[in-house]
């Protein structure tokens, strides 16, 4: 592959500067995830969400099943698509809409190729950029091979020197216990620093696994090592998440710096949990039980209405609206 010519960079800008709405609170912020195929994409640019994040593989385009690999928008396993990067990048920046774009690259393979393409169109990009991998081997022994560090870091600085950089580690399903130890938040602050990344920085981190203190000291380390960085939340459909600790996480973060792509349920009962926790202590007051004269509001109750209450957003059929990664 012939080498790009280098051009003069810009900024883009923020997820605030086109949706000043939403202050200096970034849970705020709304998500389209895995959005990977055509469908998909035609109803999140409908839709009233501010990102749309995608996955980016080397794969077949179903219109041209013949033709050699591209990139296209796929999560692995899955090898081909009815949604090819360019297609992709051509809806979202139509001139009508304004949805920030966050694209997750799934092999060093397609990382150049893709980075090409997004520079070709760099000029109609009006919204927020964000280029995501994972590339440090993460919790409960994930075996999911991270993108080569060096080529990621060095790639996305040479083409998009001012797009956030969204950097992460692999992770296996949150159903088991684990923690970000300090040995993969150290080891994200070294590449980061012996690469000189200077753009925005954002670490995606899985919401079953910072629920734990440790993950929180870590993490809390990590933002203090790299400044200016934010944390972004994400889960997988299926994944069990302790949402009174996670509320904590977010809470010690602080909201200025948490971005929360979640799929739906959890998103449901992270907003109810808030809702409920703060009326809590009026309902103390106002609500009797007969014997005890007590209303049961501990964190496992709150939690327990919140789960009743947004059951139906963790129905099987309402995975697809949600890619497992």
């Amino acid at each position: 592959m012939e080498p790009a010519v280098h051009v003069a960079n810009r900024a883009f800008p923020s997820v605030a500067d086109i949706y000043p709405e939403i202050g200096t609170d970034l849970t705020q912020v709304t998500w389209a995830h895995g959005v990977d195929t055509r469908k998909k994409l035609e109803r999140a640019l409908r839709g009233s969400v501010m990102m749309i994040e995608a996955d980016v593989s080397l794969g077949k385009f179903k219109g041209d099943p013949l033709s050699s690999n591209r990139p296209i928008m796929a999560h692995p396993p899955v090898t081909a698509s009815d949604l090819t990067l360019e297609t992709f990048l051509d809806m979202v920046l139509d001139e009508s809409q304004y949805k920030g774009i966050k694209l997750d690259f799934k092999s060093n393979e397609v990382l150049e190729q893709a980075l090409q393409i997004i520079k070709s169109r760099e000029n109609r990009i009006r919204v927020p950029l964000w280029l995501n991998a994972d590339i440090i081997q993460g919790p409960v022994g994930a075996t999911t091979e991270p993108l080569n560090t060096d080529m990621f870091l060095s790639l996305t600085k040479f083409y998009f020197p001012t797009a956030v950089i969204s950097v992460g580690w692999t992770t296996k399903l949150g159903k088991e216990p684990g923690s970000y130890t300090f040995d993969h938040v150290r080891k994200m602050r070294d590449v980061l620093t012996a690469a000189q990344v200077n753009a925005p920085v954002t670490f995606p981190v899985r919401a079953a696994l910072v629920t734990t203190l440790e993950s929180r000291k870590n993490m809390l380390w990590l933002l203090n090592q790299i400044p200016g960085s934010t944390i972004t939340i994400w889960s997988s459909f299926g994944d069990k998440v302790d949402v009174p600790a996670l509320l904590d996480f977010i809470d010690a973060i602080g909201k200025e710096f948490v971005y929360i792509d979640v799929q739906r349920g959890l998103r449901c009962q992270i907003s109810r949990y808030r809702t409920f926790r703060s009326a809590s202590s009026w309902l103390l007051n106002t609500l009797a039980i007969a014997r005890t004269g007590k209303f049961p509001a501990g964190t496992g109750f709150l939690a327990l209405i919140t789960y009743v209450t947004c059951m139906t957003s963790f129905l099987p059929w309402n995975a697809d609206s949600y890619t497992r990664q």
